[in-house]
């Protein structure tokens, strides 16, 4: 049996956005003006396991993110383990796309240590970036083509297993370089960035994959 958190600490932050980067800085109150988020550190047991649950406050208030039609829940939680033979962290988003339908975001990369900041900046990375899909099947596509890298393994040992192929892997690649070239000359620059460099990340990762699987 697990031990009982270690730890509890709650604490506010000022987040703004340079360059195309967010950035978040503590704060002694909350900010009526602008974005702040909230983090409570629901600390860590004797594995150096953790959890996290934050809020994402709009002008003071506490309200859903609505962006291209998609509503992103201004609450989100996530996990950690702190650095031992290894650390990660990963945000949990719950959304509904402009459709309706509900469905859960998963950061990455996972293999970042834990840090207040880092999980606040990616949580809006993230609903900046899953805004522009025109739909849950498109955008959990993609969140599974990005995990790809993440994991190092077909399966992986990340905190869902999603028992992709190498056939999967390679007609997701083959869908996102599409949709990449079919981006028109006006679309979001980090955007457009995110898919170029998702859909090479993960043809590395086959790349190498199937190298390991030769004879000879």
């Amino acid at each position: 049996m697990l031990d009982k958190p270690l730890t509890m600490k709650t604490r506010i932050y000022k987040i703004n956005k340079s360059i195309g980067k967010y950035n978040a800085f503590r704060s002694d109150d909350l900010i009526n003006t602008g974005i702040c988020g909230e983090v409570n550190d629901l600390g860590i047991n004797s594995y150096y396991d953790g959890t996290f649950e934050a809020n994402i406050y709009q002008n003071g208030e506490l309200t859903d993110f609505e962006l291209n039609g998609w509503t992103f829940s201004f609450h989100f939680k996530g996990k950690y383990h702190e650095p031992g033979t290894f650390y990660d962290t990963s945000v949990e988003i719950e959304c509904l796309d402009p459709n309706k339908n509900e469905l859960l975001l998963y950061s990455t990369p996972h293999r970042i240590r834990f840090s207040e900041e880092v999980v606040l900046c990616k949580y809006l990375e993230m609903i900046n970036i899953y805004s522009h899909f025109e739909d849950a099947d498109t955008a959990l596509k993609f969140n599974y083509l990005s995990r790809v890298i993440d994991e190092g393994t077909i399966g992986g040992r990340g905190r869902v297993n999603m028992n992709l192929t190498y056939g999967d892997i390679l007609d997701m690649i083959l869908f996102f370089k599409k949709y990449y070239n079919n981006l028109g000359e006006d679309s979001d620059r980090l955007f457009s960035k995110e898919i170029q460099e998702t859909v090479n990340g993960a043809l590395d990762c086959l790349k190498k994959w199937l190298n390991l699987d030769k004879i000879g």
